[in-house]
């Protein structure tokens, strides 16, 4: 009776949680709004999840489709005619906002002449700024212009600069497509002749002519190729249509567009894992990866207390410089915003807009990370406090059990006494003395054979706990099924041994290197779905199977039918692995005899199942903060490609100086340090600056610095046209103490600069040099010695009550000529003793290879910095050392 009311009381329950799972299951409904960049809504764009078309904005831009889980929307993408998607963000649980930026707008259109499609003609129109376009074999073209611009009556089309009248010219408007047809030699005009196509004479015009049938605008793509790290490919053989392309240093190859596309991209040993196009500047993004599995991934053998409190500090590390970052953008839009609404300049107006669009996004990017830091942080403490309480539970109950064995053997032994005794006042009195002899010593031996099995008992509780401490102490424990079957197997017969973890995203347990007869086997997987499987049974009914006769028990588990395996374990055991209600997975034992597993053996595994449940539960959290460290890791990198982008290129560089070189090198994976170029023309003449900037910090916090000098630095020289050396100091002191606010916080950051503007005169090559704590090197031919150039004891930024003012240096160099910049970082590297290169040092150095070339130059440079940190030594700062021959 007992047994029907709790099959029962388990049925109700099972059918109580399954109905709650369905409910919480069911799909939810995301709501979004399109808007472009006036802060206007977007109708008719069509809303793409997944690659999936799911909705249509309506006149207001506003749009709401269903899925499961809101806030695991990734792939979501917006097309509208004349827009590109900048970026969206989720503003609430289940709302999502999106920005479109304006994209070019097309006119097409065609050139007939007496009915006939004319090639080759260039077509513009008359007082536009757009380019003129030339038409294909079909006569057909295809104008850029402006999203706002429309055609009018009055509008005149050139071709090949000849205005052709408005009886010669028809637009239609509803498919913004213009016709023109061209007079003949008599003035007049035929109507056009749309030829017929023909299956067979269409192959044969494209064989003809293979790369006149497109409009004329740029075939040409640039693919640009990165691997895992976001770094550029080089060296690479791609395939596209039979045609092999090898990438550059940087990455690239250049393709016609209309004879690539995914299904014809071909890399050997390389997966394609995604693309991205950027349609207004040609080019094309594929990222790959060659497949393999980290080999070092999951061989740290450290408990999980010290690995938590790793992962911790680096999020708490994460969350501070993340909200830091957001409150320091915040200041900067409200500051921007209110110098907007002030400045009625409309060249002024344009650059704070501009400008004020890139914080925002910077903002609800450093949002996003710091709302995903912060879940990560408070689930990664609930299963760590989950995971403590269960071990210590666990170690508790194996206390108590091993108190209650205790007891058992000391009742053994006390009956045992008094059994002796009783047999002794026997033996005295009784009649009997032979059979009274018998009978204790059967007693005895029976008492001899329990007292065995409790202390039998009591080692193997111990053995138990021994196997579980190994299963607990390492978070890789796959790795060491081959020793654990060996410790199990002196508790248990055991030939074979594994466990199943669940694979939640493909609903299958997999079994790595489970002990077997024909050794380890590396890997298998089942689906929990499968009826077949006593895996998969043990996993769905969160219950023990022991099975001791397979040939007789097994119809009772899966169904019958399928042929099985001649040779197949009689004795098998499976239990689930379950932690807090939720089951992780299964272990198994299995025997070839028959009758192997008795309440003992079945006890013991139940104790392994708990230390084991525990061990993957540890092993499933190693993994998931593994993969969430590599992220973050990943966006670093990202953050450094980005950061290289500022910097000016090698091709830029070459085309401006005769010679040079940069020895550049980050401390972390994004640098504190950048270098910066600008070539400007001034009153007729060229003019060229050269800037070496040493930021406070290094890593993130110097990364933004760089990118807040950089940006300074452009608008000072490119928007405000300041050229003097003096005066750009000047501008980028006070530019930095407005972007952090100096005067109205705390912060005291800033940054040394080097300075230089040159200018090519008559007499020579002329030098204006300023620097903040930098200074210049100086290496001149005709005398054949190094000068050095102090700059001011003064930086850039800082909350410094010094009031000193820059000053300029003004010489004369002669071609061939060379001058050095540097941060600080070179001179103050230290070696395995703590001491430091120098500044005499870098001195003697530069003037003893300053005759040699600038390769050779940046190679010494580099071999005695590398002599000098032999040891492992850690890199003490960003190091940037620059040299341009004039």
């Amino acid at each position: 009776m007992m047994k029907q009311i709790s099959k029962s009381y388990i049925l109700t329950l099972f059918l109580l949680i399954t109905t709650t799972f369905n409910l919480i299951a069911q799909d939810k409904v995301v709501k979004g709004i399109v808007i472009d960049e006036d802060q206007q809504p977007v109708y008719n764009s069509i809303v793409y999840l997944d690659g999936n078309k799911v909705a249509t904005t309506n006149s207001e831009g506003k749009f709401s489709f269903t899925t499961a889980n809101p806030s695991k929307v990734r792939n979501l993408n917006v097309i509208k005619r004349g827009y590109k998607m900048q970026t969206w963000a989720l503003e609430s649980s289940n709302i999502i906002k999106v920005l479109l930026t304006f994209a070019p707008v097309y006119i097409d259109g065609e050139v007939y002449k007496d009915g006939k499609p004319v090639a080759g003609k260039f077509v513009k129109i008359s007082g536009q700024k757009f380019k003129a376009v030339k038409t294909n074999s079909k006569g057909a073209f295809q104008l850029v212009v402006d999203r706002n611009y429309n055609v009018q009556t009055s509008t005149i089309f050139l071709v090949d600069g000849d205005p052709i009248k408005k009886k010669f010219t028809k637009y239609n408007a509803k498919v913004n497509k213009v016709t023109i047809n061209l007079p003949s030699e008599n003035g007049e005009t035929k109507p056009v002749q749309v030829a017929k196509k023909t299956p067979a004479a269409t192959p044969a015009k494209v064989q003809s002519q293979p790369q006149s049938d497109d409009i004329y605008v740029d075939p040409i793509l640039v693919v640009v190729v990165y691997d895992e790290d976001i770094s550029p490919a080089d060296s690479l053989n791609v395939r596209i249509n039979e045609k092999n392309f090898i990438t550059d240093k940087n990455g690239e190859f250049e393709v016609y567009a209309d004879s690539l596309s995914e299904a014809n991209f071909e890399i050997d040993e390389y997966s394609i894992i995604k693309t991205k196009y950027d349609y207004e500047d040609n080019y094309m993004f594929v990222y790959i990866s060659d497949g393999k599995e980290d080999g070092n991934q999951g061989e740290t053998n450290m408990e999980y207390s010290a690995n938590f409190q790793a992962v911790f500090n680096s999020l708490e590390a994460e969350k501070q410089l993340l909200q830091e970052n957001g409150s320091n953008l915040r200041k900067e839009i409200q500051k921007i915003s209110e110098k907007l609404d002030k400045d009625i300049n409309p060249k002024n107006k344009k650059a704070l807009e501009s400008y004020l669009e890139r914080l925002t996004n910077s903002l609800i990017e450093n949002e996003l990370r710091y709302e995903e830091a912060q879940y990560k942080t408070s689930q990664m403490l609930e299963r760590m406090r989950t995971q403590i309480t269960n071990q210590e539970t666990t170690i508790v109950q194996i206390e108590e059990e091993k108190e209650e064995v205790e007891t058992e053997r000391m009742l053994y032994f006390f009956v045992a006494a008094i059994s002796l005794i009783l047999i002794f006042v026997f033996y005295k009195n009784s009649q009997k003395l032979k059979e009274q002899r018998d009978d204790l010593q059967e007693i005895t031996g029976r008492l001899e054979k329990a007292n065995e099995e409790v202390v039998k008992s009591h080692e193997e509780m111990l053995s138990v706990k021994d196997i579980g401490q190994k299963f607990t102490a390492t978070l890789d424990f796959d790795k060491h099924m081959l020793d654990l079957q060996e410790s199990v197997m002196e508790l248990v017969p055991a030939n074979t041994f594994g466990i199943g973890i669940y694979n939640k995203f493909d609903k299958r347990l997999e079994f790595r290197n489970q002990v077997s007869d024909v050794g380890l086997e590396n890997y298998y997987s089942v689906s929990v779905s499968d009826a077949y499987s006593l895996a998969s049974w043990c996993f769905n009914n969160e219950v023990e199977l022991i099975i001791n006769n397979f040939d007789e028990e097994s119809p009772l588990y899966i169904p019958q039918g399928r042929s099985m395996p001649t040779k197949i374990n009689q004795s098998i055991i499976y239990m689930p692995l379950i932690v807090e209600t939720k089951v992780l997975g299964v272990i198994t034992m299995q025997s070839k005899e028959p009758n192997q597993y008795n309440d003992i053996n079945i006890s013991n595994l139940k104790a392994l199942a708990s230390y084991a449940s525990i061990a993957v539960s540890n092993y499933i959290s190693y993994k998931e903060l593994s993969e969430k460290n590599k992220s973050i890791t990943d966006s670093m990198r990202y953050a450094k490609t980005i950061q290289n982008a500022i910097l000016p290129s090698e091709t830029l560089l070459k085309e401006n100086f005769k010679d040079h070189f940069i020895l550049y090198r980050s401390k972390d994976i994004v640098s504190g340090d950048f270098y910066w170029f600008k070539r400007k023309e001034v009153n007729g003449a060229v003019m060229k600056f050269i800037a070496v900037v040493d930021c406070t910090g290094h890593g993130v916090p110097g990364a933004f610095m760089s990118m807040i000098g950089n940006a300074l630095l452009n608008d000072i020289v490119n928007v405000k046209g300041i050229t003097d050396t003096v005066e750009i100091l000047d501008a980028l002191n006070v530019g930095v103490k407005e972007s952090l606010q100096q005067e109205n916080s705390m912060n005291d950051d800033g940054m040394d600069v080097a300075l230089i503007a040159m200018k090519e005169e008559a007499d020579g090559v002329h030098i204006q040099f300023s620097g903040a704590k930098r200074p210049i090197f100086v290496y001149q031919q005709s005398k054949g010695e190094l000068e050095v150039i102090q700059g001011d004891i003064k930086s850039i930024g800082y909350s410094s009550r010094k009031n000193k003012e820059f000053t300029a240096h003004n010489i004369v160099l002669q071609k061939e000529d060379i001058i050095y910049l540097s941060t600080d970082g070179y001179v103050d590297q230290n070696n395995a003793d703590r001491e430091k290169i120098g500044s005499l040092k870098l001195k003697d150095i530069i003037a003893s290879n300053a005759s040699k070339s600038m390769t050779e130059q940046e190679e010494a440079l580099e071999e005695i910095l590398d002599q000098h940190i032999v040891g492992e030594i850690e890199q003490r700062d960003d190091i940037t050392v620059m040299g341009v021959r004039v």
